[in-house]
């Protein structure tokens, strides 16, 4: 039956993911007739809300879908009587993938794609358990880990780090080793943010979301793990939720080591010698984790109160032994000489951080109409860094060295105030928000020089640096969304005030920077049907330089190689594009994505002769950089006890800078071939295959690598238990080999990891947390020693 067209019915209601009870962004939601002809389709907004309207009554139905879930279908009648049908909660289950004969096991796809951001399953990566948020996302498209530990995306570590929401406490890989990753429930990486969030990081916003517990009662987890090279860690995380609550406590006690034999050697002319050193030895890294925090929600009808709070305390070791060749040869005369050293070098970094987070969210109505709000502070006490530097003759005794120490006081605090209101309808809605951060430093810094006379260190006054550094930030922003149909566009627009100051005892150091700027963003989506989606996202960017770039005294990593910072260091700032495909096709899905980035002022670290046989690592802005390529990933259910991920990029990058001195260019590659297959009913293998193309920077280039991960899982008392093996590098074949070229210097380093490295760890749950089916740590940070 069809009832006349002048009649008008609306259709409204929420999209929820089922378990989380997480709002379901950009679901499609489309009513067709009995016949299947399409009548109308929109998209929710960020809050899961969707409102359809359509003048043809008669029998139809409704289907609810999202990449990765479940098609939801609700069959109905659109009569006189019924102009307004309204579905509270739709609940979309994340699709069933049959793992054996034996038994069916739901499985998260491992990446869905959401308007303006992409989000990684943790369950979905099995080789992360032991390990920590960087294990997770080395294995996703663009995602590289280099040799001294720095997550990079796309070529750049410009990202800024978030959990659950909330800015992190520290910065890019340091914060993500942070994270365990058997408390992830799910990684969000926002490539191209909005203007909603922080223009801070160039590379985007990575949102780290814990494990959150949705059913009343207590449910907890502890998981372990243990390797060959020492490292260890034991985490907890335990949940009670009520009608009116929940309360979350996790800790964490760990050490992860990273192990590498080091070969380097460095040719420099300054002085008019020439000066050639040969360096090989262990490098060693450590870092010491303690830490706990607490937090609870209060539940009402209206408005959701938040407030947690935080300590940690931390050690960062990282020293090495190494053997030196030194030779000499005078420009002038010819003459040439050798000398052999014995050489140790030790950084040593502490730091105790207390921190608190109060928060609210107030609905208005059930619509999305709604004000929050946030706040957070962080006082790090008394950090202090150590660095020693010794060299010993063929006899053992002292020939040179430093001590060097560095105080610090910190202050964070940040805060956040935004407002959304729905138009049209709950087809659309605006946003609009007020921001503020402050970061104070307060420190000095004191070094010692070995006088081989006097057998003695001695006190360099003339080198003593004392500074205060402030960084403050005032921003408003406002957008407006809309969906229509199968189209739907987000465009934002966000000023940044931004204050910046550095007093110090050195008066070429001492400045005051202030600047305003604009960042815009816009967001289009567009459903060519109910499994294939094309998004558009353009985004303006900006970095921020930290304090340690601008400090403006020289620090010994080992007594050949000295970093300084550059106080006149410029922000960089970048133009983002992507375009991104993505489609299921029954247990099987792929997307793809195009992606352009320009970014001026590039911040790069900058080796130069610094006197005989030392070189100075300085930062400074080398110029501009582009960034062109393609994205791949693909999830493959070859048979029932065989699955497949496979994800790679291939992008062209190009430096355009006053310090080349060859060609800068390069064109990129990664690829990561994944096997899972499922032997009997608790027992899971996973063979991984990464392969690592060559890279450039300003001064040289990375060569390409390939290692071998292996995985194996049993699941034990009724699945409450699990138990995993990892073998990192099976093969022996990793291996990481950089070469730089200045102005009168070369060098080339080369790192080889202990290996193959076995990884025990264990996991144990109870009530509602369900085992994240992660076993055995796997990461490209294989290597310890490359800022040398």
């Amino acid at each position: 039956m069809r009832l006349e067209a002048q009649n008008n019915w609306t259709i409204t209601g929420r999209v929820l993911e089922e378990g989380s009870g997480e709002a379901m962004a950009a679901a499609n939601v489309s009513l067709y007739s009995t016949d299947s002809t399409l009548i109308v389709g929109v998209s929710t907004d960020a809050d899961g809300i969707f409102s359809l309207k359509t003048t043809r009554g008669g029998d139809c139905f409704m289907s609810v879908t999202s990449m990765g879930y479940a098609q939801q279908r609700f069959d109905f009648a659109l009569s006189n009587d019924n102009r307004n049908i309204i579905h509270t909660d739709i609940l979309l289950r994340l699709s069933d993938v049959e793992l054996s004969e034996v038994e069916v096991v739901a499985r998260r796809r491992p990446m869905i794609y959401k308007l303006d951001r992409k989000v990684i399953e943790a369950s979905g990566y099995i080789s992360a358990s032991g390990g920590t948020a960087i294990d997770i996302l080395e294995q996703t498209p663009s995602m590289r880990v280099s040799a001294d530990g720095e997550l990079t995306f796309r070529g750049s570590s410009g990202f800024k780090v978030y959990i659950d929401g909330k800015p992190s406490m520290t910065d890019g890989s340091d914060a993500l080793r942070q994270i365990p990753a058997g408390q992830i429930e799910n990684i969000e990486i926002i490539s191209a943010p909005s203007a909603r969030n922080e223009a801070d990081g160039i590379a985007g916003i990575i949102n780290v979301n814990t494990k959150k517990q949705s059913n009343n009662g207590w449910s907890g987890m502890v998981n372990a793990m243990a390797s060959t090279v020492e490292s260890r860690n034991i985490d907890f995380l335990t949940s009670y939720k009520n009608n009116k609550l929940r309360w979350q406590t996790s800790g964490e006690t760990s050490r992860r080591y990273l192990v590498s034999d080091f070969d380097q050697w460095k040719h420099i002319d300054v002085n008019d010698t020439l000066t050639t050193t040969h360096a090989v030895g262990e490098r060693k890294s450590f870092v010491d984790m303690y830490a706990l925090r607490s937090a609870l929600d209060l539940l009402r009808e209206k408005t959701t109160w938040s407030a947690a709070l935080e300590s940690r305390y931390r050690i960062r070791n990282r020293g090495g032994r190494l053997h030196y060749d030194d030779s000499f040869r005078s420009n002038a005369t010819g003459e040439e000489s050798t000398v052999s050293y014995d050489g140790h070098d030790y950084v040593r970094l502490h730091d105790l951080t207390l921190r608190g987070d109060v928060g609210f969210e107030h609905r208005f109505t059930n619509d999305g109409h709604k004000l929050s709000g946030s706040f957070f502070a962080f006082y790090e006490h008394d950090a202090m860094e150590f660095f020693y530097t010794d060299l010993f003759d063929a006899q053992g005794n002292r020939a040179q060295g430093h001590r060097a120490w560095e105080h610090e006081y910190r202050l964070t605090a940040q805060g956040n105030l935004d407002y959304v209101l729905p138009l049209n309808n709950k087809n659309g809605r605006f946003e609009a928000g007020y921001y503020f951060f402050t970061y104070t430093e307060d420190g000095d810094y004191t070094i010692d020089f070995y006088n081989p006379a006097q057998g003695a260190f001695e006190r360099r006054d003339d080198l003593y640096n004392r500074f205060v550094f402030r960084r403050d930030i005032h921003a408003l922003y406002s957008m407006l969304s809309h969906t229509y149909a199968k189209f739907g566009y987000q465009i934002g627009l966000r000023g940044e005030f931004i204050h910046r100051t550095l007093e110090n005892n050195v008066a070429w150091a001492q400045h005051v920077w202030d600047k305003f700027d604009l960042f815009p963003s816009a967001h289009l989506s567009y459903s060519l049907n109910e499994n294939n989606r094309l998004n558009l996202g353009y985004s303006r960017r900006i970095t921020q330089p930290q304090l340690f770039y601008m400090e403006p005294y020289v620090v010994y990593v080992d007594y050949y190689t000295a970093q300084c910072g550059n106080p006149r260091i410029r922000p960089e700032y970048t133009n983002s594009i992507e375009l991104t495909w993505n489609r299921t096709m029954g247990e099987h899905s792929a997307a793809a994505t195009l992606f352009h980035r320009r970014r001026t002022d590039k911040i790069e670290r900058v080796r130069v002769p610094y006197h005989t046989g030392v070189t100075l690592d300085s930062m400074a802005n080398v110029g501009n950089d582009y960034s062109t390529g393609a994205e791949l990933a693909a999830t493959l259910q070859i048979a029932k006890w065989w699955n497949t991920d496979v994800n790679g990029n291939l992008f062209y990058y190009t430096i355009d800078n006053e310090y080349k001195v060859d060609d800068a260019k390069s064109l990129n590659w990664q690829l990561a071939l994944n096997h899972n297959f499922d032997i009997g009913k608790n027992t899971r293998m996973r063979l991984e295959g990464y392969f690592v193309g060559p890279s450039v920077s300003t001064q040289g280039r990375v060569d390409e690598f390939f290692y071998l991960n292996f995985t194996i899982r049993r699941l034990m008392f009724d699945r409450c238990l699990s138990a995993a093996l990892n073998v990192r590098d099976v093969l022996s074949t990793a291996k990481y080999v950089d070469t730089k070229t200045g102005v009168d210097l070369d060098s080339k380093t080369r790192i080889y990891p202990r290996s193959p490295l076995f990884t025990l760890s264990l996991s144990y749950t109870f009530n509602n947390f369900k085992s994240q089916r992660g076993e055995g740590k796997t990461n490209h940070d294989l290597f310890e020693g490359t800022n040398r």
